[in-house]
Order: structure tokens, then C-alpha cells, then sequence
């Protein structure tokens, strides 16, 4: 197994760090989707370079508040760490892009096994030659100037992808973008989850944890109509999706429990299981060990996992009740209750 799939992050900031006085970059620089830490930014703004940061998910960037689309430029140059999904590759990339100056350049860099090979093409398509920097390892970073006549999508709204859902029995439009869980569909697991909702009375309150477009939200809407929704992500995009297809909901910014308020009724939640390509659970942990304090006395987690991951001993130290209230071959649907 190759560093990129046991630690992507560490991986790719090894990757920059072996390579940055080898990269000719001054003047405004934009580090987009950086490895976590913030020790990119911090060895550039040494060399004296003005350095801004963006990413869309809270979990990278050190410090860095996440929103949907990089900040006006014009930048000299965008440094960006190539994300995992392919479909969102394509969009960061033309993101970056549409905020550099004229004939600004482009910094690539990634791990062959996120797809930094395969984004040559998509990268030559849209700036022409594409030179390669360096090659390290499993990772190597590329390089593009921006050309006049780009073919640049250069809003979020540009990205903008709609299909027809059925949720809660009823077909509706619904809003996702690149790079957002389940792309405008209902996953396998998700699909489990929302067959076995708990019932709650109207006015209780429930949030969807890592609440992607907010399919789970939605159709707990559908069946219980007057609670009170919150819908959590640390994906400032997945949000900005989210509350076009649950205007209802309220969104939350967050990458933890930590982030929301107390007292809810019920927690719901298809857990991210993955930080880039490599399995973490992490999250999943945290969310257990954080849910009793974000719960009323009688308040439920109710969570959907692969069978293969032992979720349920941490969950018995954490709850007092535990069962399984749906499951096939694949999933089983896990409901702690605080009492």
C-alpha cells in the first residue's frame, strides 16, 4: 500500500515541501484544498510571497474557513492539491483557474493513485501545454498558464447539476454539484437508513451529521412533518446544495458535533468513512463519543455502516441502549439511545 492511500495528507505535503524552491512562484499566491497544518502558507508568506488560502471542507487548509468558490483574484499564481474525485477535479480545477491573472499559473500536485497522471488531459484541454515540475515517488506536480479564450466555468453556479429524485414517495428536482456524496442520487446505505427513521413528534429536533445534499433531512421532512432540521457538513459545497433541496433546514458549517448546538432528538447520520482515498474513522468515532452531549435525555444516534466496521462497542460505552434496527448484506442501520 503506497503512502498516498495510508496518509494522503502527509503524502502530499512531502510532495510540496520536496519541491517548493524548485517551483518558480511570487507575488499574490492562492494555496487551494492544501494539505491540513498550514505549514504550506506559513513557508511561503517566509519567502515573502502575499498568500490567501481556500478550501471547501474543513478538515484541510490549517485554520482555514471553508467556503464553495476561491476568492476574487487576480492571483499570480494558485497552488492547488489535487482532490481525490475525479468529478471534482474538473471544478477546482476551473475554479483555480478563473481567479488567476492573465497568463497566472496553475500548480498541480497529487498522488498517481487520486488521478494527478490522468489530469493532464483535462488540464491541457483547457490551457494547453502542461509541463511537468516534478516527479516524486507516487505524486508528482504539473504546471499551466492561463490563456486567453479558456473555456472557463468560472462560478459554482456554472456547475450546477440537477436530476430527478424520489423522496418521501414524491419526485422532485434535485440540486447536487461535483464532488458532493452520492451525486444527486440515494446511495445504497442512505436508502437503509431513511426506511428505518425513528418517529418523532412534531416540533422535535433533528439534525442530518455530514448531511451531503441533504437527502436524509429530506426525507425525515417527508415523514415527519413540523420537526425542526439541521443539516451538518464540513463540504461548503454538499452545503450550498443542501439548502437548496431542504430550504427548510437550517445549515451548519462544521466538521464535528462540536460545531452544532445541544438538544436534539435524534441524530442521523451516513458517517464519512474516508479522508481522500485512505479509510478513516475518525470522524465516525468522534461522532459517537460527541453525540450523548448533543442529545436530550431521550434523545437517539442512529447511524448506517458497513457491517465489516465494529461501531457497536463504542457505542455501548457511550449509550446505555444499542440495537440494530435494519440491515442487509451489506449494511446494517445501529440506533443508540441515551436511556
Amino acid at each position: 500500500m503506497s503512502h498516498w492511500r495510508r496518509d494522503p495528507e502527509a503524502a502530499a505535503a512531502r510532495l510540496i515541501a520536496g519541491c517548493l524552491e524548485r517551483i518558480d512562484v511570487c507575488g499574490r499566491v492562492l494555496v487551494a484544498n492544501p494539505p491540513a497544518g498550514g505549514e504550506l502558507r506559513a513557508r511561503l508568506a517566509e519567502r515573502g510571497d502575499r498568500c490567501d488560502a481556500w478550501v471547501r471542507r474543513l478538515d484541510n487548509g490549517g485554520g482555514v474557513d471553508a467556503r464553495p468558490w476561491p476568492p476574487a483574484g487576480p492571483f499570480d499564481a494558485v497552488l492547488l492539491r489535487l482532490p481525490p474525485a475525479k468529478d471534482e477535479q474538473a471544478m477546482a480545477a476551473h475554479a483555480a483557474i478563473s481567479v488567476l491573472a492573465p497568463s497566472g499559473r496553475l500548480i498541480v500536485y497529487g498522488g498517481n493513485e487520486e488521478g494527478i497522471r490522468s489530469s493532464v488531459a483535462m488540464l491541457a484541454g483547457l490551457c494547453g501545454e502542461v509541463e511537468t515540475l516534478a516527479v516524486r515517488g507516487h505524486g508528482r506536480v504539473v504546471a499551466v498558464r492561463r490563456r486567453a479564450g479558456s473555456p472557463i466555468r468560472g462560478a459554482l453556479s456554472d456547475w450546477r447539476i440537477t436530476t430527478r429524485l424520489v423522496v418521501g414517495e414524491a419526485a422532485r428536482t434535485w440540486v447536487s454539484y461535483p464532488g458532493v456524496f452520492a451525486a444527486g442520487r440515494i446511495d445504497p446505505a442512505t436508502r437503509l437508513l431513511i426506511g428505518a427513521l425513528p418517529q418523532l413528534p412534531r416540533g422535535a429536533r433533528l439534525l442530518d451529521f455530514g448531511c451531503g445534499s441533504g437527502v436524509i433531512g429530506a426525507s425525515a421532512l417527508a415523514e415527519m412533518p413540523g420537526i425542526a432540521l439541521d443539516m451538518l457538513d464540513n463540504d461548503a459545497v454538499a452545503l450550498a446544495a443542501a439548502g437548496e433541496n431542504v430550504p427548510e433546514g437550517r445549515t451548519i458549517l462544521a466538521a464535528r458535533l462540536i460545531g452544532a448546538p445541544a438538544g436534539y432528538d435524534a441524530i442521523l447520520s451516513n458517517p464519512p468513512l474516508h479522508r481522500g482515498i485512505a479509510e478513516d474513522h475518525r470522524s465516525l468515532n468522534a461522532l459517537i463519543r460527541e453525540a450523548p452531549r448533543h442529545l436530550t435525555a431521550r434523545g437517539v444516534l442512529q447511524i448506517v455502516v458497513q457491517r465489516r466496521v465494529p461501531v457497536v462497542p463504542l457505542l455501548q460505552e457511550c449509550f446505555q441502549r444499542v440495537s440494530v434496527t435494519a440491515q442487509n448484506e451489506a449494511y446494517r442501520v445501529v440506533r443508540a439511545a441515551r436511556s
